[in-house]
């Protein structure tokens, strides 16, 4: 049964009125009694009804800004589509969720949109972030007045609220275990990096290199190799370092490039030979795990990381109720063709 208002109020030995109050940082509220009020709440397991409290804010709605990156990719364009499906779903209920998708990583235009989203009058901002120290400080900056969710990848030391998505130094970890079986413990890899700015692209290949060399060390790693989230770069680095290496037999992408890859191997004639493995479960790389070009992939929950942030954002602007865990992490989601 719902814990109601009266409940805690009878607990608390104040009014409903009170209680309300407390809880919504609304009007004059002695602190200690304040606090009382919560950890009551608290240990009840109390949820406010967050439809009815921002109906209650119709006039004056909650505001959550949202910065999405690398639009134009494959998965974050998935990401994309669940974060309009956030705002669809969230303005029938009062709130306004103001969608900002940037193509590549980018910290100029990522700090211009934050200002814009600021002047718009957000009260909340979820942001996938550049790795750069300006976007860092902007959000430390930010997050003194209003809470911020970083999502897709991190941005330590920034203030922020806390992050949502993988994990994504233990996913190159199960990539590089992955890899291991295929190969049957030998042979050359070849790592496809991605944008030096993005923080969860270097801890995939860091955790992939990582275990690889401490846990495989019959595997002989080629010095990763950068595509950008480029498709045609991909397929371009597959294709020389299949020449070079032509007893090549693995490669991990580790970020958009998928196809690139598939093209590559499918083009060469090396379907079967050559073992992949990658990310995201998209239409297309669906279809090219069927077609035996891909061989596992891990996926990363785009409605977890379109959707939870703003969710989160409105909890803590409505009643003050922070994430249990600092990182809301996405499973790690292995994929191959008996499970696609």
């Amino acid at each position: 049964m719902a814990v109601t208002l009266a409940q805690i109020a009878a607990l608390a030995g104040v009014s409903r009125g009170t209680v309300d109050r407390a809880l919504n940082n609304r009007g004059r509220v002695d602190p200690k009694v304040a606090a009382r009020v919560r950890r009551i709440a608290q240990e009840l397991g109390y949820r406010p009804n967050r439809a009815g409290r921002l109906l209650a804010l119709a006039k004056n709605p909650i505001r959550i800004g949202v910065i999405v990156q690398s639009v134009e990719t494959m998965f974050m364009h998935m990401v994309y589509e669940e974060a309009e499906r956030a705002r669809a779903h969230f303005a029938s209920e009062g709130a306004e969720v103001l969608l900002r998708p940037l193509e590549g990583v980018d910290a100029g235009r990522q700090l211009a949109a934050i200002d814009e989203l600021v002047a718009a009058g957000a009260d909340g901002l979820a942001i996938t972030p550049a790795e750069d120290a300006r976007v860092r400080a902007r959000l430390k900056e930010l997050s003194a007045r209003m809470p911020v969710v970083t999502f897709n990848t991190d941005l330590p030391q920034s203030g922020r609220l806390c992050y949502v998505g993988s994990d994504n130094y233990a996913c190159g970890r199960a990539c590089a275990g992955l890899m291991n079986l295929l190969l049957g413990g030998t042979g050359k890899v070849l790592v496809v990096a991605g944008q030096e700015n993005n923080l969860a692209h270097r801890q995939r290949v860091d955790g992939f290199c990582e275990e690889a060399s401490a846990e495989f060390p019959s595997l002989s790693l080629l010095p990763p190799e950068t595509c950008g989230d480029d498709q045609q770069l991909a397929h371009d680095i597959v294709c020389a370092a299949v020449r070079t290496h032509p007893d090549l037999r693995g490669v991990y992408v580790s970020v958009n490039g998928q196809i690139g890859a598939c093209d590559a191997i499918r083009e060469l004639g090396l379907q079967g030979r050559v073992h992949l493995i990658c990310h995201d479960l998209s239409r297309q790389n669906a279809d090219n795990i069927r077609a035996g070009l891909i061989d596992f992939l891990i996926d990363q929950d785009a409605h977890l990381q379109g959707f939870r942030p703003v969710e989160l954002l409105l909890d803590y602007l409505l009643v003050g109720e922070k994430p249990q865990d600092d990182s809301i992490l996405a499973r790690i989601d292995i994929r191959n063709r008996y499970n696609i």
